[in-house]
């Protein structure tokens, strides 16, 4: 981890004396003393306040979904105003003309120039911004346009903010205001003193504060054996860190998002070279992952056989094409507009989609699980393969986890919330569909022992793609969990990896395993 973060500090130079000094308060605040807790404690604290600052780390999707996840558990009970660093305080017309519906993604993201003031990728933001708009939740503009980023501006900035907060909950009492803003930001001598001194002594100067991801902490439980255990740690009845990734993902995110962003600069400065020559190779990051893995697994694998495009890389469909017959080639291309990564081993062919942790780690998997099962089969016949195609997705998410312990799979019941979001005409709704008609075969299958046929056919056949990764990420977080609890060892992990995929009694073999499956969780919980 310290070898990523001494290239994170390459990319972003040596921070100033008083920018240093600015962060020493967020670290004092998470070398306190604390005490293991649980979501329980964290919802009855957020009951109590009127105003929660949550601490996020901008270029790592996984602290923005920790903060939707919570949103979605409080929402129900009580109004709330999400308040957002990455809103500056001169857009709030803009916000809200977005939030109504009078102006689309595409200008709203213009008028408030999202890539040149904020820079972070709206795609890690953009499911707040969905989540507030569903039910109908406010959005206020907290942020103050500074020149430069100093310890000056810095406090400036928490002061502009908790003004504006302050004056709102005064004026709203009965609202809660959540506050998603940078990690150094919510350290009790920032933020939050600035918002009890506009606040002063009124009720609404009651707040709570979210830290997020801390690598001490982190690494203490880990001592204890307890890092993959414990997600909720507890200073005090209303300051928590919630513990959502390991510390090494968040950075190893953080260097991913520089790199493109440095590559992209470099296109628009030299216009004398090809734009391609310019573009991020992620094939290091991918390839870092693979050994990790591996090593965690105790296999030997040739991490120098990874060659990653992506999608940045006018060559991947070239290539693409090249290698693949027409047909296959058909379902290469509905992956990549899906947004999907994937692997054409026997080609050594690795399509990356999106420069994150996860996407990487689950691309590694993918590799790592060809060369032990001998996979050899470039793309797959559908529904014929549905089943194998499902498993490729379980044995890559389970591989991932070893990168990150913390991911998680969506579950059925979010499955069904997403199609209940469709249209009865949209055919966005057949991935969903098909999921949820797999999984009924499979509760028959193990509870019933009955074997029946997909009752579902999609008209679109890159809709079993999707399907497949719904169930089989379920199907990969249920292994990694029981790995955890060590109901299964690691020898057991290596065979269900190197199963033949060929095998033409692979379908019997699946669901075999879906009994056995259930065996071991039963047989866990007693």
């Amino acid at each position: 981890m310290h070898k990523i973060k001494d290239q994170v500090r390459l990319y972003l130079g040596d921070e100033g004396i008083d920018i240093s000094q600015y962060a020493d308060a967020y670290k004092q605040d998470l070398a306190r003393s604390w005490h293991s807790s649980d979501w329980s404690a964290v919802f009855v604290a957020l009951q109590q306040v009127q105003v929660v600052f949550g601490g996020d780390f901008h270029p790592f999707a996984q602290a923005q979904r920790t903060h939707l996840r919570i949103l979605r558990k409080i929402a129900p009970d009580r109004p709330i105003i999400l308040a957002l660093e990455c809103l500056f305080y001169e857009d709030q017309i803009f916000v809200d003309q977005f939030q109504q519906g009078t102006i689309d993604e595409k200008t709203f993201l213009k008028k408030v120039q999202w890539g040149d003031r904020w820079g972070f990728p709206w795609a890690h933001y953009k499911p707040l911004f969905d989540f507030a708009k569903t039910r109908g939740i406010s959005l206020l503009a907290i942020n103050q346009t500074v020149d430069e980023r100093t310890g000056v501006t810095l406090q400036a900035r928490d002061e502009f903010a908790a003004k504006i907060l302050a004056d709102h909950a005064k004026n709203n009492p009965e609202t809660l205001y959540y506050v998603v803003y940078g990690d150094l930001h919510v350290a009790s001598s920032h933020l939050p003193r600035h918002f009890r001194r506009f606040a002063k002594a009124r009720p609404a100067s009651e707040s709570a504060t979210l830290f997020l991801n801390s690598e001490s902490i982190y690494f203490q439980l880990a001592e204890k054996n307890q890092e993959n255990q414990v997600e909720v740690v507890q200073f005090n009845e209303r300051e928590f860190c919630i513990l959502s990734s390991p510390p090494w993902v968040k950075w190893h995110s953080y260097l991913m998002y520089l790199e493109e962003n440095f590559d992209v600069d470099l296109e628009w400065e030299d216009e004398d070279h090809d734009s391609w020559e310019f573009q991020i190779d992620h094939t290091d990051h991918v390839s870092d992952m693979v050994k990790m893995i591996s090593t965690a697994i105790g296999v030997q694998t040739d991490a120098n056989a990874v060659e990653v495009y992506s999608l940045r890389d006018p060559q991947a469909l070239v290539v693409i094409k090249k290698i693949l017959k027409n047909e296959e080639f058909g379902l290469a291309h509905s992956l990549i507009q899906s947004d999907r990564s994937f692997l054409i081993p026997q080609r050594g062919f690795f399509y990356l989609s999106k420069a994150t942790v996860n996407h990487a780690a689950t691309l590694a998997g993918q590799y790592i699980h060809s060369v032990l099962c001998g996979r050899e089969k470039v793309m797959w016949n559908f529904p014929e393969d549905f089943v194998r195609f499902i498993w490729i997705e379980a044995m890559a998410f389970m591989l991932s986890k070893f990168v990150n312990p913390k991911r998680k799979a969506q579950s059925m019941a979010d499955l069904k919330k997403q199609l209940e979001a469709f249209n009865q005409e949209d055919r966005g709704r057949e991935p969903l569909l098909l999921a949820l008609d797999q999984k009924m075969l499979e509760l028959l299958s193990v509870y019933a022992g009955q074997l029946k046929d997909q009752a579902f056919r999609p008209s679109d056949k890159s809709s079993y793609a999707l399907a497949a990764k719904f169930i089989g990420e379920i199907l990969g977080d249920r292994y990694f969990v029981l790995y955890e609890k060590q109901i299964l060892d690691i020898d057991s992990i290596r065979a269900l990896l190197r199963e033949d995929l060929k095998s033409p009694d692979f379908t019997n073999f699946y669901y075999d395993q879906l009994k056995k499956l259930d065996q071991l969780e039963i047989e866990g919980r007693q």
